[in-house]
């Protein structure tokens, strides 16, 4: 009996040891599928870990772990997508996010800005947007974003700005709205941003831009307007942006520049105007530039700089007008910056123009060898002109036939009257004398490098001598040589014409 108890209960106690283990299993069986089903949601609702392929949003993060993330890269695929859809609710996972950037894939596939998701991120500090469908920006669509301090709104079919579009953003230092369809922009759409330096509307459509549009902007250093529609600027486009140091308008429309247009600039220091249809600058166009000391015109239709214009522009170190029509740039012209393009870090471009050779253009020759701008030599080896010798001998002589007739009665009154008329003589004469001045005309037509020449080679307008102009122009040795010389030598090339000229009539 007693070996009987003893048996019942060795089964009963491995009997309960079987029953524990059993509901052990069972217990950790239901604790790895309670923690699969939480791991599943948690990846569902992070928005750095979407699984689905369906989603319309995918996202890349630098960390996975929720609210470890501080940058994500978001592409968006597949049109329709809404501001009621589920996904911008996995956004909540990473509330430490400091850059979002949407990548927009295919066209219409985001038509807002998601400012449920923006606002809620404390930390942000960089937004970008890029070719989304925004049409317009809608008034104080960003605002009120105390972290901010960059937002990038790239080839968005951006067409407008409203008022206060951009509002109450004291962090934002860059804002750029580039590659959009932006028409105008008018008064205070940029409003309550002190800390912005930086603002970037290149490539858009403007074509107006209303006096005092940038005035709220009193801390601005960059302002970039390149390759938009602009025509017109008064003295208040620029109005208020006194701490401005940049100001791009390359590839624009602009045909002129009146009187203290940038009036307001006190601090520009760089000032990029190229590719635009500049034909006509004020002589007071830069009045108030005193700390400019980059100038760019180039790829203009310049064809003269007005004497004084550069009177207020003197601290100019880079002046480039390259790829003009300038026939003309005179010592007087330079004389303003003259001392500054002796630096070694100055700069002057004025190769593929249209300047004429003459003794106006000999300080370009002085230049070279007294400044110490390795680069402006370079730029002054480029420079060519159009050889003008044979124009100024053709005004002083304009040979008809009557003229030669008169020279032959008067020269040589004693000869035959039949070598006057001996198988039309006169007129071949006439003939062959028009070819060789037509002949120099075509040759005047190729320029020539203008360090090249011979200082003494480049002639003298005949006003020049007259007018007594500044003798620094002409040379920094001996000026009345140069007068002298110059004019000498186009007496003497009129006179070896004429006796060319008698010598085949008297045959």
């Amino acid at each position: 009996m007693e070996t009987l108890i003893q048996y019942l209960l060795l089964a009963l106690a491995l009997t309960s040891v079987q029953i524990s283990y059993t509901e052990s299993r069972l217990n950790e069986k239901r604790r790895d599928k309670t923690e699969r089903r939480y791991h599943a949601a948690q990846a569902k609702d992070n928005m750095c870990e979407i699984a689905n392929r369906e989603s319309k949003v995918h996202c890349y993060c630098e960390n996975t772990e929720i609210k470890t993330a501080t940058r994500a890269d978001c592409w968006v695929f597949n049109g329709g997508i809404d501001e009621t859809d589920p996904i911008w609710a996995s956004f909540n996972s990473q509330p430490l996010l400091e850059k979002l950037t949407f990548n927009v894939r295919s066209d219409g596939a985001l038509k807002f800005v998601p400012l449920n998701v923006i606002h809620k991120l404390k930390r942000l500090q960089k937004l970008q947007i890029h070719y989304a469908t925004l049409s317009k920006i809608e008034k104080k669509t960003f605002t009120n974003m105390s972290t901010v301090r960059e937002i990038t709104l790239m080839n968005n079919k951006i067409m407008e700005l409203d008022f206060s579009a951009f509002a109450n953003l004291p962090s934002l230092v860059n804002l750029t709205i580039k590659g959009n369809k932006v028409t105008e922009i008018q008064r205070d759409v940029f409003v309550d941003l002190p800390s912005l330096r930086y603002l970037d509307l290149s490539f858009n459509s403007i074509n107006l831009a209303h006096d005092g549009c940038f005035e709220h902007l009193n801390v601005l250093n960059d302002l970039v307007l390149e390759a938009n529609l602009i025509s017109v600027l008064t003295r208040d486009t620029f109005r208020g942006l006194a701490n401005l140091t940049r100001l791009d308008l390359r590839s624009n429309k602009l045909s002129m520049i009146g009187d203290l247009t940038f009036i307001e600039l006190w601090n520009l220091n760089e000032l990029l105007l190229d590719n635009n249809e500049l034909k006509y600058l004020s002589e007071r166009a830069f009045d108030g530039l005193a700390m400019l000391q980059k100038l760019s015109m180039t790829g203009n239709k310049l064809q003269s700089i007005n004497e004084v214009l550069l009177e207020g522009v003197r601290g100019l170190e880079l002046l480039d007008l390259r790829n003009n029509e300038i026939e003309l740039f005179s010592y007087e012209t330079v004389k303003p910056i003259l001392e500054n393009l002796k630096l070694k870090t100055s700069v002057l471009y004025l190769s593929g123009n249209k300047l004429r050779c003459d003794c106006r253009l000999s300080w370009i020759q002085v230049l070279r060898n007294e400044t110490k701008s390795e680069p402006l030599r370079q730029a002054l080896d480029e420079v060519t002109c159009v050889p003008n010798v044979a124009d100024n001998v053709d005004n002083a002589l304009s040979p008809k036939s009557n003229d030669v007739k008169d020279l032959k009665t008067d020269l040589d009154v004693d000869a035959d009257d039949d070598s006057f008329q001996q198988d039309g003589n006169e007129d071949e004469t006439y003939s062959e004398a028009n070819s060789a001045y037509k002949l120099e005309d075509e040759k005047s037509l190729n320029q020539v490098v203008l360090v090249d020449m011979p200082p003494e080679s480049l002639p003298c307008p005949g006003q020049l001598g007259q007018n007594g102009e500044d003798s620094l122009m002409l040379s920094s040795k001996d000026e009345n040589y140069w007068q002298s010389s110059s004019s000498g030598k186009l007496l003497s090339s009129a006179v070896g014409i004429l006796t060319t000229l008698l010598l085949n009539l008297s045959h």
